[in-house]
């Protein structure tokens, strides 16, 4: 199984890292600051350590390796995050676990940390928030409402329209939260807006804000896609061809208003579904919270869900709207084969990136020969590794798979 959970844009500021050298447990580290401001990408990183180790401590050659404090090795800028402690190796040296220390400044700035999150957390949780205390302006006009998906941070519940009796969702955002995750401005409700009725789009019904909330009240659909594989397994060719043509057609119209989605998975494509019959009726694209404008200068936010990142991501070298092609790439091939193409074993952020970044889609044993040519063309073409060579929107609409 995929990790549920994705990764929300780093924040704008710098990274503040203490690099260890690798064996020597007297040396107390040297914290450097890791952005995209400070370093073009990770080798121009690794160059910077090695001459800031080098100031300090006898390198026998260059830094070549970083892992971190629980031994996953660091292979982008966006494996870094505000406070970590890393071990930094040369060539050919073998990671030595000594008891490791930092230095006085960096044991401040830890302990800042951990206050400045604990009052966060305390402050924010969604986790305890009873329907009933939902503001009037939601409770007037929704009725039975019933927690769906309810956490510190997210809280989702499905009810129903006081009047018309119409099934809803109500989803509560914390907006301190996303103005502090975010390395893009936070952008949904304005997006709900301007993708409203468009027929493969979920249909925002209205809206609440408060000073620390945003409530959006949304129409309600059966399932989402990974219901039906979970439940049902891999899906037909048939019904993939009706998921993709609808997809691609919400994301040209994204895309067409200059906005890229930046979390295309399968729990993301809701469908008018029913699992006795198994008819298919509709596929909607929801969730744009990390939804970017892109305007002609590359994105560079390391984010969304690790299984379903574009190389380009997670390499934090700069993207565009085609980041949306390879994870509905990734999507088609889950949906089809029931396995994901790229870490489908792990559970470790970066052994996901490891294998995106270094492995090429295979299809699982025991299943060659089930797909049509048409159908593994298309994940091809969706999965080129590099972002000129993959299909566009346009042209993935116009491949031979989705033709009637």
């Amino acid at each position: 199984m995929f990790l549920a959970h994705r990764l929300q844009p780093h924040p704008l500021k710098a990274m503040r890292v203490c690099f260890l050298r690798n064996g020597d447990r007297f040396f107390k580290g040297v914290t450097m600051a890791v952005s995209r401001t400070h370093f073009k990408d990770f080798e121009a990183l690794l160059q910077g350590v090695t001459e800031a180790l080098s100031r300090h401590v006898v390198l026998p050659s260059a830094i070549t390796k970083i892992v971190g404090a629980q031994g996953s090795p660091m292979t982008s800028l966006g494996c870094f995050v505000e406070g970590d402690t890393v071990i930094c190796c040369c060539k050919y040296e073998e990671l030595v676990w000594v008891k490791y220390g930092i230095n006085k400044e960096f044991q401040r700035l830890l302990a800042s940390l951990r206050r400045w999150q604990d009052r966060r957390i305390v402050g924010e949780s969604l986790e305890h928030i009873m329907p009933n205390e939902l503001p009037d302006a939601i409770q007037l006009y929704v009725s039975q409402l019933e927690p769906v998906v309810q956490h510190a941070r997210t809280l989702i519940l499905r009810g129903q329209m006081q009047k018309s009796g119409t099934q809803c969702i109500v989803k509560m955002v914390s907006k301190q939260y996303m103005d502090c995750t975010s390395g893009d401005p936070y952008i949904e409700p304005e997006v709900l807006r301007q993708l409203q009725s468009h027929p493969n789009i979920i249909e925002l019904m209205y809206s609440v804000e408060e000073p620390l909330y945003l409530y959006f009240v949304l129409e309600y659909l059966d399932c989402d896609l990974k219901d039906v594989v979970y439940k049902s397994g891999p899906i037909s060719e048939a019904y993939a061809r009706s998921v993709v043509r609808g997809t691609l057609a919400g994301l040209a119209h994204m895309h067409r208003l200059q906005l890229v989605h930046r979390d295309i998975k399968p729990e993301n494509l809701l469908l008018r579904f029913s699992f006795e019959s198994g008819e298919l009726n509709m596929v909607k694209i929801t969730d744009f919270g990390m939804t970017a404008y892109y305007r002609g200068s590359k994105l560079y936010s390391c984010c969304g869900t690790p299984n379903f990142m574009a190389p380009e991501v997670i390499a934090e070298a700069g993207y565009d709207y085609q980041v949306d092609c390879w994870s509905l790439g990734v999507t088609l091939f889950y949906i089809l084969y029931g396995v994901l193409p790229f870490g489908n074993h792990h559970t470790v952020v970066v052994e996901v990136f490891a294998a995106i970044m270094s492995g090429e889609p295979k299809c699982p044993e025991g299943m060659e020969g089930v797909l049509s040519s048409e159908a593994r063309q298309l994940i091809d073409g969706l999965l080129q590794r590099n972002p000129r060579k993959r299909l566009t929107v346009a042209e993935a609409a116009e491949h031979p798979f989705l033709q009637p």
